[in-house]
């Protein structure tokens, strides 16, 4: 590949392609070129075709040039003015890859690299600068425009290319894969002799370059580096430009140790010197980790310098032997054992606060201890061997025990040991004394413990009393005292129940013991024969109390409560009691055939012929009957849509509750008529409903909506306001700071527990309806109302609005239609609803997201259009406020009649903004007129490249004029797909 054949110019690109001469004569441009995301030719290439074009050696006629006298006064640099321009650009692209030798050796041949480093050496010191022999001898001269401290980072990075040029020629050699790279692209034949031999010429001043970098390394001064702006580029115009050495960075000293000891480490591997490789592996991560702290963020995002990969680093240390971590408690256990168990001690107590070794591990290791000892070794004492054994020993009982295993496992060690169990204990406590205070609150508990307990089973605790006065921190004396006398407390129980004849003491604990197992029973039992059985067997026993007192958990009703308190106390009090108890238990944990189960025996109790004549057994079994039905009513609204099984005995079932509200002998509870009218309403039972009895509001309110209902099916949709429902939600509205009812914000709590329980669709929208025209009666702007679906239904005014307080209305609203939104999530109206609440509360992108979700569920994915004039309006209005003018100018089609104003006003506000892709809805927009305006907006703005990008939309063929209609409403359908598509890419992903 010729990399200096200049290629050719792709269309509409003319004004955005640069060729290697404009850098030359416009070096501005090289900032911008390079500032690019993927730059083409890339920054190797260019430094390559900056050097190529400029080389080292110049004819006598260029160097004796009326230009170059006029260029270099220094008589050190002996270079063309052109000659030097080439250099200085390729010393800034080089700056710009912060002169990463892995990337300019990987890509440049290495005659260029050397070209490269010497060029550096010869502008930083002023002088013309030939490597390698001149940097060998004696340090450069700096002349006048030269830098002593420019030069010094030119040598380091020499230096360090000499030392990784033999690690590379040497890996090439082994794999035997080239080693010359010429633009990213790898040579198809190995090194050539020339740089092989050049390379060997360096390997006799390898030791001056090792020198010269321990001298960096040790260097008090700070090390500087050169930039992209050090470098001062040549203009044609001006005369003798000086460098900017001046702005060279001084970078942190661990960033340059750890870049120059990674270096030292590859060429001690391979020259073989492993332990000095080792050394500097080591020294480069610790300064590569101290950078890393200092900069606190991560390596690759602010290093100046330094390009060591953390990754490779690693690898490295591993080849060198150093895995990085801490020496662990096992290597130094294992180490221990290859060196005859010294230091074993310390390693044990060690891991009894860190626990590492495994146990397993441990048990191994004291078995063979015990071997070692048995085997004699003549290293040791008999005596010393013996007491190793029993601190092994004694240091893995503790660990056992800290583990939390129990304690006769742990004394396991002081039955094998019996001989010897004093000293054992002794070392026991002397190692737990010792690491007392470095245990934990709850370890200490545990060790105290096993210490009391080990003493306790202990025929003569006594014995160890001498021992016990050294270590008090794990067995004080007063509890050793009080151990003694509970010793000896329980000696005198056990002989004296060995021959007494009266076994009553013993008789009345068991009989404790057997009531507090029937008991338990009675608690975690979920069936009626199991609490059946449980309570004769509890009668037997005599109690004292009721049984249903047994668990406080259990809770009934009032009026059931009051109805079995009459009763006389015996069995089915307990029982009734306590399977109302249970099932409301089961009912609030879901289980709620368990819990019906249990009402319906009950029930099924009370209609024994013994019973059947007691008024108070039959007003029980309707109580029965009535909580029974109130679980089915919460299974029904839990599982919703899910209906009950047999749906017309249900239903049957809550009419007759609703009619025994006004019974003389016994009523329901308002809870349970509550429930039976909400369910009757979501089950559109309407009509009876229709007689309400009027002291419950519930009841009230959803006879009601029935009615409001009723008159939508009567008056088919034509206007007819429906009062009863809004009087009566209406009052719940009013603020409480106002002299009106005091009971309002109870009013309202039964709302909500109204709202909640709410599960049609029909009957939600009546109700989403109502509360959606009162916001708005109190919100008063007609731009930010709410639309729903029956708002025809309701009065258009209330008197004295400032009354009613307009957030709770927001919040009951926003509760209902979430709800509800979780049983239909697809409901179109709805989700319309919530972006229009949105909308009114200024919140543009979750609106939008609401309308695009809207848009998505009733459009079958958007597979045909579901849009009107009103929603496309707010989702303009929406997108103009988030800042996306152009997808407000797409929305302007969408309307009945384009609205072009707004349209065209909306591309031209698209200068305030970007963040809404502009060119990327070009394909969006099937209106020729729209396109024919950004084509002029775009030449008027001189965007030249947009401007043809806009033609090219505006000249596809399905976008002409004189197409059939046909033609065009398939083109703008599937524009609009294409658009909607991205709106939910944007908003709802």
């Amino acid at each position: 590949m010729d990399v200096l054949k200049p290629k050719p110019v792709p269309p509409y690109s003319a004004d955005e392609t640069v060729l290697w001469f404009e850098f030359l004569l416009k070096p501005a441009l090289l900032t911008k070129h390079l500032s690019k995301a993927a730059p083409d030719p890339s920054p190797t290439e260019l430094i390559t075709q900056f050097l190529s074009i400029a080389p080292e050696n110049q004819n006598q006629n260029e160097l004796n040039s009326p230009e170059a006298d006029s260029m270099n006064k220094n008589e050190g640099l002996k270079y063309s003015k052109k000659q030097l321009a080439l250099k200085i650009l390729a010393l800034k692209v080089a700056a710009y890859l912060r002169w990463d030798l892995g990337v300019l050796e990987k890509n440049l041949p290495l005659q260029r690299q050397v070209q490269l480093l010497s060029d550096l050496c010869s502008v930083t010191a002023g002088k013309a600068v030939n490597l390698p022999l001149s940097l060998v001898h004696e340090c450069p001269i700096i002349g006048p425009d030269g830098s002593q401290h420019s030069l010094n980072f030119a040598l380091t990075l020499y230096h360090r290319w000499v030392l990784r040029a033999q690690v590379i020629r040497g890996s090439v050699a082994r794999s035997n894969k080239p080693f010359v790279h010429v633009a990213g692209v790898a040579d198809t034949t190995p090194y050539s002799m020339r740089d092989d031999s050049f390379i060997n010429s360096l390997e006799p001043f390898t030791n001056i370059s090792i020198d010269f970098l321990n001298q960096v390394i040790n260097d008090v001064e700070p090390f500087r580096i050169l930039t992209f702006d050090s470098f001062v580029a040549l203009d044609a115009h001006t005369d003798g430009v000086q460098q900017r050495f001046d702005l060279a960075i001084p970078i942190s000293k661990a960033e340059i140790k750890a870049q120059i000891y990674y270096d030292l480490c590859l060429y001690y591997l391979y020259v073989q010197k492993y332990e000095l490789a080792k050394q500097n592996i080591v020294l480069s991560k610790q300064n590569f980790d101290q950078i890393r702290q200092e900069y606190s963020v991560k390596p690759s995002k602010v290093f100046l310098y330094c390009s060591v990969d953390e990754e490779q680093l690693l690898g490295y240390m591993m080849a060198c032997g150093v895995t990085g971590e801490p020496e662990g408690l096992l290597q130094r256990l294992n180490e221990s054992v290859i060196n005859h168990y010294s230091d074993i001690v310390s390693i044990l107590k060690e891991d009894n606060i860190k626990r590492e070794i495994p146990m397993t591990q441990r048990k191994i290791l004291e078995l063979n201890v015990e071997g070692f000892v048995s085997m004699g070794s003549p290293e040791a004492g008999t005596n010393d061997q013996k007491e190793l054994e029993l601190a092994v020993v004694a240091l893995n009982v503790i660990r056992h025990v800290l583990d939390g295993d129990n304690i006769l496992g742990s004394n396991v060690a002081l039955q094998k040991y019996k001989q010897q169990q004093l000293k054992l204990i002794e070392l026991m406590l002397q190692y737990g004394d010792e690491q007392f205070d470095e245990l934990s609150l709850s370890d200490r508990e545990v060790l105290k413990r096993y210490f009391l307990q080990t003493i306790n089973l202990m025929n003569n605790p006594s014995g160890i009393e001498p021992i016990l006065k050294s270590y008090q921190k794990l067995v004080s004396p007063q509890e050793f005292d009080d151990l003694k006398r509970q010793k000896a407390k329980e000696d005198v129980q056990f002989s004296g129940i060995g021959v007494q004849s009266d076994w009553s003491v013993c008789d009345s604990k068991l009989m404790r013991l057997e009531v507090g197992t029937f008991e338990r029973q009675l608690i975690t039992c979920t069936h009626a024969s199991g609490v059946r059985k449980m309570l004769v067997k509890l009668a037997g026993t005599n109690p004292t109390k009721p049984l249903w007192s047994i668990n406080p958990s259990w809770s009934i009703p009032m009026p059931m409560k009051q109805l079995l308190m009459s009763l006389q106390r015996g069995f089915l009090q307990d029982f009734a009691y306590i399977l109302v108890g249970k099932s409301r238990e089961l009912a609030a944990k879901k289980d709620y055939s368990a819990a019906i189960a249990l009402l319906t025996c009950l029930k099924s109790e009370t209609t024994r012929q013994d019973l059947a004549n007691n008024p108070l057994v039959l007003k029980l079994g309707k109580m029965a009957a009535w909580e029974a039905l109130l679980i089915q009513i919460q299974q029904v609204l839990d599982e919703w849509p899910k209906k009950p099984t047999d749906q017309v005995q249900f239903l049957r079932n809550c009419k007759q509750c609703l009619n025994a509200s006004t019974s003389n002998d016994v009523a329901p509870r308002p809870k349970i008529l509550e429930h039976c009218a909400v369910i009757l309403l979501n089950l559109n039972d309407w009509n009876s409903l229709l007689n309400p009895d009027k002291r419950y509001p519930t009841l009230e309110l959803c006879a009601a909506i029935a009615q409001a209902y009723l008159d939508i099916e009567k008056f088919k949709g034509t206007k007819k306001t429906s009062r009863e429902a809004w009087d009566l939600i209406l009052p719940m509205f009013v603020s409480q700071q106002s002299s009106r009812q005091r009971h309002t914000a109870d009013t309202s709590g039964m709302l909500q527990l109204f709202l909640s329980k709410l599960r049609d669709p029909l009957v939600i929208s009546i109700v989403l309806s109502l509360l959606a025209k009162l916001h708005n009666i109190l919100k008063d702007e007609t731009n930010l109302d709410l639309n729903a679906e029956y708002m025809f239904l309701w009065p258009t005014n209330v008197n004295n609005p400032a009354v009613y307080n307009i957030k709770v209305v927001y919040e009951m609203l926003n509760h209902l239609l979430a709800q509800s939104l979780r049983f239909y999530p697809n409901n179109i109206p709805w989700i319309k609803l919530k972006g229009d609440m949105e909308f009114a509360n200024l919140n543009h992108e979750a609106a939008m997201r609401n309308y695009v979700g809207a848009l998505i569920a009733g459009s079958e994915y958007l597979q045909r259009p579901l849009l009107d004039d009103f929603i496309i309006r707010r989702m303009i209005k929406c997108s103009s406020n988030l800042g996306c003018f152009m997808q407000a100018a797409v929305l302007c089609q969408f309307l009945d009649e384009t609205d072009y104003g707004l349209a065209f006003k909306s591309v031209s506000e698209k200068t305030a903004s970007f963040s809404d892709a502009m060119d990327s809805y070009y394909g969006c927009i099937w209106d020729p007129t729209l396109l024919e305006f950004i084509v002029n907006w775009h030449f008027k703005k001189g965007e030249h490249k947009r401007r043809l990008q806009a033609i090219s939309y505006l000249n596809q063929l399905e976008l002409n004029a004189n197409n059939n209609e046909e033609i065009k409403r398939e083109a703008a359908a599937v524009r609009k797909t294409r658009f909607l598509r991205s709106l939910a890419k944007q908003y709802m992903l």
